[in-house]
């Protein structure tokens, strides 16, 4: 089952690759766009990096839930924890500010879209350290 841990790692890894290129890339560039193509541009960031992220994410859940349960251990509480609590802040916080940009180019939606998105970051930062960890524990 360690392939398992390899699967995690791998998942986390990626998805904190996706997640900076969105926070230090995607987000910031919302304020550039004209006001007159927000709308438009907006829809179509949205449709596109959902395709990659909600399968990665489910999967991201479904692995977590894996690793903690097969391997109980604090480690893999703190991954399936920090899933959970990525999950929380996207429904909570980053698909609300999008609905509402979905509506109207709003700075200070943007501007709150990136500050909090930090969360996420973090959070998958977090994640993908605990998953190093686990394997240096479990499986060397």
């Amino acid at each position: 089952m360690y392939i398992l841990l390899i699967v995690n790692l791998f998942i986390s890894s990626f998805m904190l690759g996706l997640i900076l290129v969105t926070q230090i890339v995607s987000y910031p560039l919302f304020l550039k766009v004209e006001v007159s193509n927000f709308s438009i541009f907006h829809d179509d960031y949205v449709n596109r990096i959902s395709f990659i992220a909600v399968p990665v994410m489910l999967g991201e859940l479904f692995i977590s839930t894996l690793v903690y349960f097969y391997f109980n251990t604090f480690l893999g509480f703190m991954i399936l924890l920090s899933t959970i609590l990525i999950f929380i802040s996207t429904f909570i916080i980053q698909v609300p500010l999008h609905n509402k940009l979905k509506l109207a180019n709003n700075r200070k939606h943007i501007i709150k879209l990136v500050n909090t998105n930090w969360v996420r970051t973090f959070l998958w930062l977090v994640k993908s350290i605990f998953s190093i960890l686990i394997i240096f524990k479990e499986a060397i």
